[in-house]
This record gives C-alpha cells, structure tokens and sequence, in this order.
C-alpha cells in the first residue's frame, strides 16, 4: 500500500482525530475544575542518568531519586514510560536493553531486548496502550516496534516521513527530526483508540504519526520556542470507569541556551506553555507521568 497521504486525506484525518479527542482540540477546556486546580507528579531522567521526581507546578523543586543502577557497563538510558499493562516504569538503553525501573531507588532490572539495533543520537519511547506494544522512533527516522514480553520480537517498521507533496519534503526521504513520541488514551479498554503524537526538533513542532507502523507524520502546529535534541515527552490520561474522558501533554524541552523547561503541550495547536525551569543540575532528556493520578 502506498504509505503517503494526499493533502486532502491528511486534512480530513487530522479533522477526525481533533473531533474525537475534543479537549486536545480545545487546549483540554473540558476539564472540570477539580481537574485543573489538581496538579500531575512526574518522573524525569537527566543527562547524567538520575531519576527525578517533581510537581508539573514546580520543576525547580525536583527530588532526585538517585543514580540509574543495573545496566551494563557503558550502557545508558535513553527514554522511559508507564505501561499501562502492569502500571510500571520500563526504561530503553541505547543497547536495546529494556529495563523495569524502581522509582524508590532508581535500580534497573533487564526484562527483554530489543532484536533490532537502535540507530541515532536521541529517541522517542512509548507504549502502545491498546497494542501494548513499544514504540521507539529516533532522530534518524528509525520506527520500531517491539514486543516486551517473552521471547519478543521487534519490527521494523517504515521510517518516519512527511509527505512528499509538503514542502517539508525538501529536508530529505526521511524525517531525522523527531526526539520524543507518546501515545493517547491509556486504558485497557479495547474499544478505546489510541494516537501517536511525536515533537520534531528540526522543525520545533508537534505532528502527528498517523498510522504509526507507515511512519507517516503531519504537523499538528509550531511549539513556539527553539528545542533542542534533549526532549521527553508523555500524556497523561484521566480515566473514568476504566476509560480514558481526558488527555493532556507534559514536555521537557531543552533550549538553545542549555536550559531545560517544562511545558504543556496542546496536542491540536503544538504549542507549548512553559510551567517552569529545571535546577542546573537537572538537563532533562525524558519524562513519564505515573498513571491514574486523576
């Protein structure tokens, strides 16, 4: 099958997903009150390969958690994320090594592997909810999927592209931009839909990867500030009697200037908000927000 989309086909699938997911279209304005005064914890992985905890209302007062321990010598994180299969927190090593990390003492226990080698100098990591599959895209453009459980394989799926009748197409076959990936809708409810959202640093910008396994990406809207490589990226989703009625998108976007900030991210428009800066210590290169806090 052809992978790319006619203009007119990416317009009316972008109206589709805005229509169904209605508080991304919206800059999440459905939330209720208690919703919006009530704030997210977050568990963030730095440069220097800590785990920290913090507030989205204060980044700046982030508890270290400690020093990632249990990988291989040399080996280091590259992207955590909940799965919302077993509510834990799993971690991808640039080796492929696929951790199940303890967030009372940041020890790392390999727990399967991926079959494919990872290509590229920073990664989008996130679990497909209704699949409950992992996704790892890069900066290359390397889409891979891989079955964490036993004896898993991952697939290789097509790299990560705009249409060719954009004129983002000049910038090569493949996208090397994308750092950071995340999946809507965490529930096990199987008749929920799930979307994958993806930030592009090259073009500072939220698109949508849509289907997932094609590679295909359309830009949702410009983030509005100057990201480098160094992103994490998640969506936490409010689940009411066993189904995802909210969504909405945290990131850590490192500027320019070195500085790591976080930022909620309207999944329809791409604009990031800054809720507030990271300690100097802290240079963020991933997030995962804990699941069924609201």
């Amino acid at each position: 099958m052809n992978k790319y989309l006619r203009p007119a086909a990416i317009v009316t699938l972008l109206a589709t997903v805005f229509s169904v997911q209605a508080t991304e279209a919206t800059g999440n304005k459905s939330e209720s009150h208690e919703q919006k005064t009530r704030s997210l914890e977050v568990i963030g992985l730095t440069e220097d390969q800590r785990l920290i905890s913090f507030n989205e209302k204060s980044p700046e007062k982030a508890h270290s958690i400690g020093t990632v321990t249990g990988l291989m010598s040399g080996d280091m994180l590259v992207g955590i994320d909940y799965r919302v299969q077993d509510g834990k927190l799993y971690g991808v090593s640039k080796t492929g090594g696929i951790y199940m990390l303890d967030t009372g003492n940041a020890s790392a226990t390999k727990v399967s592997q991926l079959t494919v080698a990872m290509e590229g100098g920073s990664f989008g990591v996130d679990f497909n909810p209704a699949a409950d599959r992992l996704r790892v895209v890069s900066d290359t453009g390397q889409n891979l999927r891989h079955n964490i459980n036993a004896a898993g394989v991952t697939l290789v799926d097509d790299p990560l592209d705009y249409p060719p009748a954009t004129s983002l197409n000049s910038i090569g076959p493949n996208a090397t931009g994308v750092t950071a990936s995340a999946y809507t809708n965490n529930d096990l409810d199987a008749s929920t839909a799930t979307t994958l959202y993806a930030i592009d640093t090259n073009l500072d910008q939220v698109a949508l990867q849509s289907p997932p396994n094609d590679g295909t990406l359309a830009g949702t809207g410009k983030l509005g500030t100057d990201a480098t490589a160094s992103t994490g990226f998640d969506i936490y989703s409010t689940v009411r009697d066993g189904i995802a009625v909210d969504v909405r998108g945290l990131a850590s976007l490192r500027e320019a200037s070195g500085a790591s900030s976080l930022y909620s991210i309207n999944l329809s428009t791409g604009k990031a908000t800054r809720r507030g800066s990271f300690s100097n210590e802290n240079n963020m290169i991933g997030i995962a927000i804990p699941l069924e806090q609201l």
